[in-house]
């Protein structure tokens, strides 16, 4: 029996043509124009070409990496500050939490149990 490879409606010699005119599509949409215009003064801020200040001074970058490293671990500590405060703020310590505890389980079991 003889088996027909292409399907009515899918002609096998236009895929190459398709998957050639993607290709170009997309590497016409990665290669940057000429002039490139931001879309918010944020942006445009981002895309102005300003002179490297790190090779004037090589200790500057020195500087900024603990400058960066200053600012996470102040992020980490107000971090850590709020998920303290969202947690109640004020923490047990293991006897009170056991005290806590025992005082539940009595005051559950007197309501179940009728005691």
């Amino acid at each position: 029996m003889k088996v027909n490879r292409t399907r009515h409606g899918h002609p096998q010699h236009g895929i190459a043509g398709a998957c050639l005119a993607l290709a170009l599509a997309v590497l016409a949409l990665c290669i940057p124009a000429g002039t490139v215009q931001a879309q918010s003064a944020g942006m445009a801020n981002l895309l102005k070409r300003h002179p490297s200040t790190q090779a004037s001074d090589p200790g500057n970058s020195q500087r900024e990496a603990r400058a960066r490293a200053e600012r996470h671990r102040a992020e980490q500590r107000d971090a850590e500050r709020r998920r303290g405060d969202e947690r109640g703020g004020s923490r047990l310590s293991p006897d009170e939490r056991r005290k806590l505890r025992k005082n539940l389980y009595d005051f559950g079991r007197d309501i179940y149990q009728g005691g």
